[in-house]
């Protein structure tokens, strides 16, 4: 079995073909996502032109959303104001492993 990541000297180094590979991935993954965006946006446009609410395929159903307002709290700024009545209501959860992939000098 080919190992993904060696450590060398105390540094872990990945393998070249899997450093190719991931990196290709992203370049395609990020080429992908932007044009998924750009055909967002011209439907949003459209159906904001139109006054559509819905539009539906054999596939699909897109619904538009109308903006609205957000109600959020600023916990950092209750945590400093209120610490124990922050200590009171905040509840911890575990989010499970994973890795973050980010290449480096792409845009």
């Amino acid at each position: 079995m080919n190992e993904l990541i060696k450590v060398e000297n105390g540094t872990a180094v990945l393998a070249p073909e899997t450093a190719a590979k991931l990196a290709e991935f992203e370049r395609k993954a990020k080429e992908i996502k932007e044009a998924e965006d750009a055909l967002r946006q011209r439907i949003l446009e459209e159906m904001e032109a139109n006054d559509l609410k819905s539009v539906e395929t054999e596939d699909m159903l897109i619904s538009y959303k109308a903006p609205y307002d957000r109600e959020t709290l600023d916990s950092k700024k209750l945590r400093a104001d209120h610490a124990d009545l922050y200590d009171e209501y905040v509840k911890i959860t575990t989010v499970k492993a994973s890795v973050s992939i980010k290449l480096k000098g792409a845009k």
